[in-house]
């Protein structure tokens, strides 16, 4: 081949390629490794439990923010994080029933707390999704002033619904798809209660099977309500109401439901919309799955984990 011919196959090459379309894959391992400081994610301010306080004003505390840190002002220093289950736990031994919590003196210390861990505002959002992925609710920063805020699961979500484009199309993946391709753990055992059982009955599931809610059906096993531990604040005033059937504790509150052709743009907006923090999978009226926040941000989480190492080169041609 004469060097005039070799030019021209090199000219065709480069005309060729530069017609093609580059397709440049966004990388969200990138993404997610900002600071949480440069982010749009929300902090919000911390009640602090004191280890002096009777454990009826630190429920009300936590019946509002569900978990809080926990310090020890003689010692100077905090101790661990007190959340809802603790609370319950410590209710039903209280109960006019069989006892089947923990008894508790009359102080927080007295419980045994989760362990603090916290984060600052440097660290990366990926350092708060992997705190996130191992189940908490709620995640503790301690800001320039080391003083304490906190990132709740709705305030991340929000952020990765206003981010989406940041994390190809699973955004547009129905739940069939998001179980099969990204492992969202959809269709996990359904524990479930009828709406004749007492209240009471439905808190010593929640606590036997280590749980934050559940639904309630009907004798048709047809989904009709929810209960979760944050309902605890409806009976804080009067224990008494526990022993009223499920039907009537949550009559005003329709259960929030989805479908396996539900999209996670969808499911962003009903758990945003709702305020809430599940949401019952359910075909044909009958409840076969839960959906949680949590579930959500694990499967972002790992995905880009997994995404990332799988696919070290981040543009091709087509």
């Amino acid at each position: 081949m004469s060097a005039t011919d070799k030019k021209s196959q090199v000219n065709y090459g480069m005309r060729k390629c530069s017609s093609e379309k580059i397709i440049t894959m966004k990388n969200p391992l990138h993404f997610l490794l900002q600071p949480i400081s440069t982010s749009s994610i929300q902090l919000q301010k911390v009640k602090i439990l004191d280890t002096s306080i009777s454990i009826e004003d630190g429920f009300n505390v936590i019946i509002d923010q569900l978990s809080a840190p926990v310090y020890d002002s003689k010692n100077e220093k905090f101790i661990g994080i007190c959340d809802l289950k603790h609370f319950l736990s410590y209710i039903l031994y209280k109960l006019p029933f069989p006892p089947t919590g923990e008894y508790v003196e009359s102080s927080i210390t007295d419980m045994e707390l989760f362990p603090l861990t916290t984060l600052d505002k440097k660290s990366s959002i990926l350092q708060l999704l992997k705190y996130f992925d191992t189940g908490v609710h709620r995640a503790f920063i301690l800001n320039e002033k080391k003083q304490i805020e906190m990132i709740s699961q709705l305030s991340i979500l929000k952020w990765f619904k206003e981010n989406a484009q940041e994390f190809g199309d699973m955004n547009n993946k129905d739940i069939i798809s998001l179980d099969r391709s990204y492992n969202l753990h959809s269709f996990s055992k359904v524990h479930s209660i009828v709406d004749t059982e007492p209240v009471f009955k439905a808190f010593q599931l929640i606590q036997k099977y280590k749980i934050y809610g559940m639904p309630i059906v009907n004798d048709k096993n047809q989904i009709v309500g929810n209960i979760s531990i944050h309902d605890l604040k409806y009976a804080s005033s009067n224990l008494d109401k526990l022993a009223l059937p499920l039907k009537m504790y949550v009559e005003e509150r329709p259960p929030i439901t989805c479908d396996k052709s539900t999209k996670l743009s969808e499911l962003f907006n009903i758990f945003l919309n709702n305020q809430i923090h599940r949401v019952h999978l359910v075909e044909g009226g009958k409840p076969i799955g839960i959906i949680t926040i949590t579930d959500i941000i694990s499967m972002i989480y790992n995905h880009t984990i997994s995404s990332s190492q799988d696919n070290k080169s981040s543009s091709i041609q087509m």
